[in-house]
């Protein structure tokens, strides 16, 4: 049966892959293909039971805000800050000492600013807000449709249940950390989002990636596919496609994958889930120190190459 593109609209014989959910290790079964045109992996046909596959143990949900006081905790706030705006000698010292997360450091690719008016989309509850707010970056708010109700995560920051078109209020930086792939709609939540940009606002989105090394490798078992919970692993080109039909146009991009790319493809191939053996207690029982410092410097090395399997991307106007 011949396949159409929800991206492209390419239709053809595209390449079919059945995966199973493998997080929670429940084991059901979803077809997917692969886009000829657009590089787009989607899934045929959206479970109508799709809420089921996010239960209350689903981490993002779990999180809780950082420690926002303490010696150790004005460091972190130091080092944060200089990953996400380049700023400040001491917390560059402190960077390399330990590295900010990922997420934060993403904000240095703008760079962001201590005034910028920051959302945070699909954000669960606000542990990344919290670090900024720790660091001093931004004006900050928060949304989450999922959650069961709005949430405080410290005195004056909120997250509030609500959809992106639901926002009033203009912004210059709008961010979707591994959003984009959980969305059925994504071009219509860019254009939402587009509405609500300032003049020189940006979107930063993070999400999985099949232009990858590690896709290649493991197919069916890399763990960023995450069956079904991500729709959409999309590519650059169909990123492209989706922010130019939103009215947005792609300024940067670059990869962030990180050596859970293969110690997590390797729990699968071995028929692991990752619910309980994902702790690093458990890691360090299945993998050496050595192959882990391999897993992580092969991850840079393909970041660097352009072969990692996530990708950050910023979106802007196009004038």
């Amino acid at each position: 049966m011949s396949l159409v593109c929800r991206v492209c609209h390419s239709q053809g014989n595209h390449p079919r892959y059945t995966v199973r959910e493998q997080m929670f290790g429940w084991g059901d079964k979803f077809e997917y293909f692969r886009c000829e045109g657009c590089g787009c992996v989607q899934i045929a046909h959206v479970p109508q039971d799709l809420a089921r596959f996010y239960p209350r143990n689903y981490y993002s949900f779990n999180m809780a805000p950082v420690p926002q006081q303490g010696l150790k905790s004005w460091m972190a706030g130091l080092r944060d800050s200089w990953a996400a705006t380049g700023s400040g000698v001491l917390g560059r010292l402190l960077h390399h000492v330990k590295e900010a997360t990922l997420d934060v450091r993403s904000l240095g690719g703008i760079p962001a600013r201590k005034d910028m008016r920051i959302l945070d989309v699909g954000c669960g509850r606000g542990v990344l807000l919290s670090a900024l707010s720790r660091a001093g970056v931004g004006q900050l708010e928060g949304v989450d449709p999922y959650l069961s109700d709005d949430v405080q995560v410290l005195p004056g920051l909120r997250v509030s249940k609500k959809e992106l078109d639901q926002v009033t209020g203009e912004y210059d930086l709008i961010m979707l950390h591994h959003v984009f792939e959980h969305l059925e709609f994504a071009g219509q939540l860019l254009t939402a989002g587009r509405q609500k940009l300032a003049k020189k606002g940006k979107i930063l989105l993070r999400f999985p990636t099949p232009e990858s090394e590690a896709w290649e490798r493991y197919r069916e078992n890399w763990v960023q596919w995450d069956a079904p919970r991500h729709l959409f692993l999309h590519t650059r080109k169909s990123v492209g496609i989706l922010a130019e039909q939103a009215g947005l146009k792609i300024e940067k991009c670059w990869c962030d994958s990180f050596a859970f790319q293969f110690w997590g493809s390797e729990l699968y191939t071995r028929g692991l889930s990752l619910e309980g053996n994902a702790t690093s207690e458990e890691v360090r029982k299945r993998f050496s120190a050595k192959q882990m410092k391999s897993f992580a410097r092969e991850s840079e090395k393909l970041n660097a190459s352009g072969r990692g399997d996530q990708l950050v991307v910023i979106l802007g106007h196009p004038n």
